[in-house]
């Protein structure tokens, strides 16, 4: 090879098409432009189509709306919420937005505020620093802090304190299934409402009547747009299950 020659270089990309159905499900849009969509996710709502969820999904949704979705990966879904938790997801609209998100999510660069309440009381700010891992129980998945498994970093901002219960801002710095949740708990201050992870001790009848739910919402999103580079911030209000539940403590 010298200068001047011309060399062809022939790139294969891996095509991607889904087998989920589309469906019409209200979507509810925060923030969108031609590359990429922030949406505000509600309460019992998967997000994409497993072995028991195959409907009513955010994936089926997105299907619907964007029928260009079926050629990218997880219809462009960058970072997941789990079924009962509320608040912002960011939304790939094609194949090289979504990479571009997925490895600013892989190095950080996106800075995602959860807002939770839990029991007991928390009087200052720290950095949970355990990792996790993963097992099956009747099929289903259940998170636990493990020696081998996988780094898990949180930190948690006491916003108030309440008798026996406090309200947290927290920010994930890596991305684990369930990470805030099996954090919360194994420090012992498990969030309310939370099924899987509650601790034996940890019961409110009342609160439990009013919040049918995990009292956690992502309600804030940073970011660097990967197409345009200008910075996208997003906050989203507490769903008012959540506000309820803050109102009645404040009275306690």
């Amino acid at each position: 090879m010298i200068h001047g020659d011309i060399i062809d270089i022939y790139a294969y990309i891996k095509q991607y098409k889904t087998i989920w159905k589309s469906q019409p499900i209200l979507l509810n849009i925060i923030y969108e432009d031609r590359y990429l969509l922030v949406i505000n996710k509600n309460s019992n709502c998967v997000v994409h189509p497993g072995n028991n969820n195959v409907d009513n999904t955010v994936f089926n949704a997105l299907l619907y709306k964007y029928s260009f979705l079926r050629d990218i990966p997880r219809a462009g879904i960058i970072h997941r919420l789990d079924k009962d938790t509320t608040g912002l997801m960011i939304i790939a609209k094609s194949l090289m937005t979504y990479y571009l998100l997925k490895q600013l999510l892989k190095n950080h660069k996106i800075i995602r505020i959860y807002k939770a309440i839990v029991y007991g009381n928390i009087h200052t700010n720290q950095i949970i620093n355990f990792p996790i891992k993963k097992k099956y129980i009747k099929k289903k998945i259940k998170m636990f802090v493990h020696p081998q498994g996988i780094q898990a970093i949180t930190k948690i901002f006491v916003q108030k304190c309440f008798t026996h219960f406090t309200y947290l801002k927290v920010q994930l710095y890596t991305g684990r299934t369930h990470q805030i949740r099996v954090h919360l708990s194994y420090v012992k201050h498990s969030i309310i409402g939370d099924p899987l992870y509650k601790q034996h001790h940890e019961k409110n009848i009342f609160i439990q009547s009013i919040l049918q739910r995990q009292a956690l919402h992502a309600s804030y999103l940073e970011f660097h747009h990967p197409i345009y580079n200008f910075k996208i911030n997003i906050k989203s209000d507490l769903p008012q299950d959540i506000k309820n539940i803050l109102h009645i403590l404040q009275k306690t």
